[in-house]
């Protein structure tokens, strides 16, 4: 049986000082910067923001596509992640997702529709396991 795999692309690039645009190879761009205590100008969010904005994003955008596809009201849905980090280290630790939905459907089929969530969000799958990144560095001088 031949899988296909899809290829989800990103690409960045540095602007200036420590400011950078990022995009997805489909038209969409974010701008990341790093905080004016840090050194930036702070007209974005840094790259480890935006990784947990994607985590958020993630469970709102799975769990209103999990509704859609149930006949499920969605309802309200919002998410808050949080994550602690040193300044001297690149590690983050206890990231919390903070999930409140206010739906008009059954309890049930919320909660339901919920744990599908997390089973089919990748992001979230990102965070729980250890995904392996192969980094290839081509270095060359001006």
């Amino acid at each position: 049986m031949l899988v296909f795999m899809a290829k989800i692309k990103a690409n960045a690039k540095l602007l200036e000082n420590v400011k950078l645009v990022t995009d997805n190879g489909r038209g969409h761009k974010v701008v990341c910067d790093l905080s004016e205590a840090s050194g930036g100008t702070n007209t974005g969010p840094s790259p480890l923001e935006l990784a947990l904005m994607a985590l958020a994003g993630c469970g709102v955008i799975i769990y209103a596509d999990v509704c859609k596809n149930s006949k499920i009201d969605p309802g309200n849905i919002n998410i808050a992640v949080e994550a602690e980090k040193t300044a001297k280290s690149p590690v983050i630790s206890n990231v919390s997702m903070k999930v409140n939905i206010k739906s008009k459907a059954r309890k049930g089929l919320v909660e339901a529709a919920w744990r599908r969530t997390e089973a089919a969000c990748p992001v979230l799958f990102v965070y729980k396991e250890n995904v392996p990144v192969k980094v290839e560095t081509t270095i060359s001088a001006e």
